[in-house]
């Protein structure tokens, strides 16, 4: 995909990397045991794929002729947000806004019969899947004008101008 893009010239490319999946209502619903903690087996999977994304940024980087590939580490972002939810405004980060059942309202996917939270902004998660729109405009104000521990080798403000 990224090579298709290439080849249909886009030469400035964002790649984002798998947040921790383990940390998802759904995740942490169907894993009882771990409580309202993350699962971690899936988040080491995330992490290894990362690990291998990253190079792949870096080899089309240097492999494609004008490109400018950016890598978004999105992964330790949203772990933050999960793990610091309250310092981010959020009052709730182990459960999903829209919700049919479940301890974390990750059992069923959000739907027309689902109930919605009273304050959207206050959750970190509005599915058993997703960020909420609020945790979204975090990550990507983080992306836009982040440092390097948080997307590199330029943030996407500087890859703008680039």
């Amino acid at each position: 995909m990224l090579l298709r893009l290439y080849n249909l010239d886009a030469r400035k490319i964002v790649v984002s990397n798998v947040g921790p999946i383990g940390c998802v209502p759904y995740l942490r619903e169907i894993n009882p045991s771990v409580g309202a903690n993350c699962v971690s087996f899936p988040n080491q999977l995330a992490q290894r794929f990362n690990e291998r994304l990253e190079d792949l940024v870096k080899e089309l980087s240097s492999n494609l002729e004008g490109s400018l590939f950016v890598y978004a580490n999105v992964y330790p972002i949203v772990l933050d947000i999960v793990q610091n939810y309250t310092s981010y405004g959020f009052e709730v980060s182990d459960s999903a806004c829209c919700f049919v059942s479940g301890r974390f309202g990750g059992l069923l996917p959000c739907g027309p019969t689902s109930r919605v939270c009273p304050d959207r902004s206050k959750y970190v998660f509005w599915d058993p899947y997703h960020p909420s729109d609020a945790a979204n405009v975090t990550i990507a104000k983080r992306l836009y004008d982040g440092g390097q521990d948080d997307i590199f080798p330029m943030n996407v403000r500087q890859l703008v101008q680039a």
